[in-house]
């Protein structure tokens, strides 16, 4: 009798073992948001192309040339990079750009410390589709970087007081690369052409 019983209970116990297994690889699995990036650069009068940006080393955004906004607290609008798919919360930043200003290059690899933490609290006070949420960065034509995070009311008219602005990072500052600015040669004289810096030769 008891190998009967034996028998007839280990389908059982496999099932039970096979869904304690699959429940603690669910909890492994990180949570995923769904957000935008805004960039910015400058302030006024340091433009900035940014060459790469990516997070932890494994997902990038569109760069390119930002022009305003750095300066802005807390940070507004910007180029908007819309995510394909809900990501997990980013815990690094990585990037490269140039100052026409300065014709300086930067980089920084920037620790985000606590981001799934802080996504889970504001996910949770400022929800979709009622919120739309971002992740700002700006890059300064002096090597200066922000991060912040950004929840818009989607439901709340002209009515801006209901956002979400926190910062992430207030400030860190990029260590100067190496590059060879004659890239940018052509936009750095259009600029200065346009009046928007002074010439940097």
């Amino acid at each position: 009798m008891p190998r009967l019983l034996i028998k007839s209970l280990r389908p059982a116990l496999l099932l039970v073992l096979l869904l304690w297994t699959t429940g603690c690889e669910a909890e492994l699995e990180p949570r995923r948001y769904d957000f935008a990036i805004q960039l910015n650069g400058g302030p006024t009068s340091w433009p900035v192309w940014v060459e790469e940006l990516t997070f932890d080393h494994t997902w990038w955004s569109p760069g390119g040339n930002l022009g305003g906004g750095f300066d802005k607290r807390p940070p507004a609008g910007g180029a908007t990079a819309v995510l394909s798919r809900p990501i997990p919360a980013p815990s690094s930043v990585q990037a490269r750009w140039f100052s026409y200003r300065t014709q300086s290059f930067y980089e920084i690899n920037l620790e985000l410390l606590d981001t799934d933490a802080l996504l889970q609290q504001w996910y949770r006070d400022y929800p979709p589709p009622g919120y739309r949420h971002y992740l700002m960065a700006g890059f300064s034509g002096e090597g200066e970087v922000y991060v912040w995070w950004r929840a818009r009311c989607t439901v709340c008219g002209r009515d801006r007081g209901q956002d979400l602005h926190a910062p992430i990072v207030e400030s860190a500052w990029a260590e100067e690369a190496e590059g060879d600015p004659n890239r940018y040669r052509n936009r750095t004289q259009e600029y200065v052409g346009e009046g928007v810096i002074p010439s940097p030769w």
